[in-house]
């Protein structure tokens, strides 16, 4: 007999009886069942345990949750026993016959299926091996001193952090000597997202404070160690489909994500668009297949940082003097500095900084704030200390949308207000203003109008206002009219016009304009080399107040670096220059010329010469003689996938994988190894001892090796793992022979075919 029960769950007040429910309290009278589950009449593909009681059911909290019920939101912990008419809002079909039980409940009750629009796949955990590296630009031009200078950089990397040391060596005729510029190990920490830096480094700053340069240490928070992260507040677009749906969500009339749904409530994270102000709209489909949209206006700010994210630096040390002149010149006073940003909520980032040296302590805090949908307004509040003691206050407001942009900001310095770069000699500035409008028109074009005031201790204020309108000119061309005023000085004003021209490699730029009395123009045609190696060229003539010039110069991008010769004429006088620059690779036992290496890269590693490699679907280039090639160029803690174009490959080459995914640390090196072996391998033609084929099907045993085959029609057999001798075992019905013979390897990599060759039968 089949049971169907239909119960309504009533409201209980107070919550759900759940936490004080024993495993006794349903009766003895319960047992287990366990269910096919359908959620809203939608199949759910789960199977569940429930305690069944003379038709009524009970399940634990735990089971529920499974299910996608928020057992949180009910009050229900996980190891408690609740009959389900208990629960608020709860309806169930129970068929005990069938084993199938239908559960209805409102969407706030039920756990929200997230997706994330940017459908990324997982990384693999990054990597780096032992290595050494040597950047170099050489630069050297013909003239009077005969100017040679050579930048370098030294730089070792393995599993545990970097070091690298840069500087210059000058060898001019009067002046031989090399400057350091930076010397400093790193360790990443992709786990916290941190990174220590031991040496040279630059402090961390916000917007309304200043970076120092120090040699010391510096712990902070490298965001770029999860380059997938999205450390701004991103809007979540929930809805809630009735049956299994598809889903849009367009972003200002642009489509941004488009995916299938199960039926009930959704969550769509991190589709990406726009900055500023927007409308999106999410549309699905009802049970009739019509569809449902719901608007919802969005603001984003990357500024802010998503509710509970910090960022900090801290930085202990001593400050840098005479930076890219004198190599070790530090001030003998230790100094602190710290920098620190929280997002308080998806619409308020707080911020502090502090610093602090002998005689001079800085601190300040400030926030950003978004209101609403009308934009984020920033302040800040700073005060100084010691020496010098006084105030700084900062207020700016930015709105971005799609018919205007407005960004206005503003620092004043009270009294006698200072930082550690101050105490270096760098004033602060006592009144810094910054107003911009840029209106779009339509069609391309652009109206910016702008305001940039700036007031420094003993130098004259500037006050300058400027109009820039911007249009395209079909696809390839754009055309510039800008001018500017100095309101402190009537003299000071310019008005320029520029036109952009883009065809095919090649871009054609000419401008003309007046400047402080003066006319001024310029024309340039340029073509850069292509990313995977060839030639470029420019060349660039123009005017000044004081006379003209002209230059050329030639580039060629390759496999072991750049370079590029030019020539050049200021009002008569000619020089050349010349520009080197590339990289040494010293890894996994051998020496490798590269282009110039900023990040990641990887040296590839097949064995063979003159093969090629691709990255991004690109030929960066084949490997040399030795069968390797470097790969500069790669993005860090994120996937690279690397192919190997096995075209020229011979016959009897044998590769592991065509494709490789590496993930290498940041600055750092990894090996990628293509695995590529050659076979001994041959197809034999066998015969009895009469010279006739051998039956199809026979079974053939390579004696030295243990490799297995058959005779194939023809009488032939494929036989791999070859050797100097040879044996074949042929068994089949009435037949038992073996066939000798000698296998040498043809030099162009072929696979031959040997016979015939007679199978001897075996004597008993």
């Amino acid at each position: 007999m089949q049971l169907t029960l239909m119960l309504a769950a009533a409201a209980v007040h107070g919550g759900v009886r759940a936490q004080a429910a024993p495993e006794t309290a349903v009766g003895l009278a319960a047992i287990d069942v366990y269910l096919n589950v359908s959620i809203g009449g939608q199949p759910s593909h789960r199977i569940a345990r429930f305690e069944d009681e003379h038709g009524r059911l009970s399940a634990r909290g735990a089971d529920l949750r499974s299910l996608g019920i928020d057992t949180h939101a009910l009050g229900i912990a996980d190891d408690a026993r609740i009959p389900l008419e208990e629960i608020p809002g709860l309806k169930y079909r129970y068929d005990a016959a069938a084993q199938d039980v239908d559960l209805d409940l409102p969407d706030r009750y039920r756990i929200a299926n997230r997706i994330d629009a940017r459908g990324l796949n997982p990384v693999a955990a990054a990597t780096a091996d032992r290595g050494l590296l040597i950047n170099y630009d050489l630069y050297a031009r013909t003239d009077r001193d005969n100017p040679l200078a050579i930048w370098s950089e030294q730089r070792y990397f393995d599993q545990y952090g970097v070091f690298s040391n840069t500087g210059t060596a000058y060898l001019y005729r009067d002046l031989r000597r090399y400057v350091r510029f930076d010397s400093s190990w790193t360790h990443s920490d992709p786990a916290t997202l941190t990174a220590t830096q031991v040496g040279d480094t630059i402090s961390g700053s916000l917007a309304w404070s200043r970076s120092i340069r120090m040699g010391g240490l510096q712990w902070r928070r490298n965001f770029s160690l999860r380059p997938d992260l999205v450390t701004f507040p991103m809007p979540d677009f929930a809805g809630s489909a009735v049956v299994p749906s598809s889903v849009d969500v367009y972003i200002n009339n642009i489509r941004r994500y488009s995916g299938d749904v199960p039926s009930g409530p959704f969550v769509v994270d991190n589709v990406a668009g726009i900055t500023g102000f927007g409308q999106a709209n999410v549309i699905t489909r009802d049970a009739l297949g019509r569809p449902v949209s719901q608007s919802v206006p969005i603001y984003i700010d990357t500024r802010l940082l998503a509710q509970g994210m910090s960022s900090y630096s801290v930085e202990a040390g001593f400050l840098r003097r005479a930076y890219g002149w004198r190599s070790f010149d530090y001030k003998d006073d230790p100094a602190l500095s710290g920098t620190w940003q929280y997002g308080v909520s998806n619409a308020l980032t707080v911020e502090a900084h502090g610093e602090a040296s002998v005689g001079l302590y800085n601190a300040g805090a400030g926030m950003l704030a978004k209101l609403g949908m009308a934009g984020v307004v920033n302040a800040s509040l700073a005060g100084s200390l010691g020496r010098n003691s006084g105030l700084q206050v900062g207020l700016g407001y930015q709105y971005v949308d799609e018919r205007y942009s407005i960004d206005i900001q503003s620092l004043r310095a009270i009294s006698d207000y200072a930082d550690l770069a101050a105490n270096d000699g760098i004033p602060v500035s006592r009144a810094s203003d910054r107003a911009t409008l840029a209106v779009p028109l339509g069609g391309g074009q652009t109206v910016s109008l702008s305001y940039i005031g700036q007031r420094y201790p003993g130098v004259d204020a500037a006050h300058i206002g400027s109009v820039a309108y911007t249009t395209r000119l079909g696809n390839r061309a754009t055309l510039s009219v800008s001018a500017y005023q100095d309101f402190n000085d009537s003299d000071s004003r310019g008005a320029f016009l520029s036109l952009g021209i883009t065809l095919g490699e090649t871009s054609f730029n000419a401008m003309a304009g007046r400047q402080d009395g003066g006319s001024y123009t310029n024309a340039s045609a340029i073509r850069s080399p292509d990313y995977g190696g060839g030639f470029g060229w420019g060349v660039q003539a123009g005017t000044y107040e004081a006379g003209r010039y002209e230059q050329g110069w030639g580039r060629y991008l390759g496999r072991y670096g750049e370079i590029t010769l030019g020539a050049q004429r200021y009002d008569g006088r000619t020089t050349g220059e010349l520009d080197v620059n590339g990289a040494f690779v010293f890894m996994d036992g051998a020496a490798q010329a590269s282009r110039r290496i900023d990040d990641g890269f990887a040296l590839v590693s097949t064995g063979e010469p003159g093969l090629p490699i691709l990255h991004q679907n690109r030929v960066i280039g084949h490997t040399g003689s030795n069968g390797r090639l470097v790969v500069p160029d790669l993005n860090s803690y994120q996937t690279n996938t690397l192919e190997l174009d096995g075209m020229d490959l011979p016959p009897n080459a044998q590769v592991s994988a065509y494709a490789l995914d590496v993930v290498p640390q940041s600055r750092s090196g990894v090996l990628a190894e293509f695995g590529i072996t050659h076979e001994a391998a041959a197809t034999v033609d066998l015969v009895d001892g009469n010279g006739k084929p051998l039956p199809v099907g026979a079974r053939v045993v390579h004696r030295e090796s243990g490799s297995e085959g058959v005779v194939g029609y023809g009488s032939q057999t494929f036989v791999r793992n070859l050797g100097k001798r040879n044996h074949l075992d042929v068994q089949g019905p009435d037949l038992a022979c073996t066939a000798r013979f000698d296998f040498q390897a043809p030099a162009d990599g072929s696979l031959p075919r040997l016979g015939p060759v007679a199978c001897v039968e075996a004597r008993p």
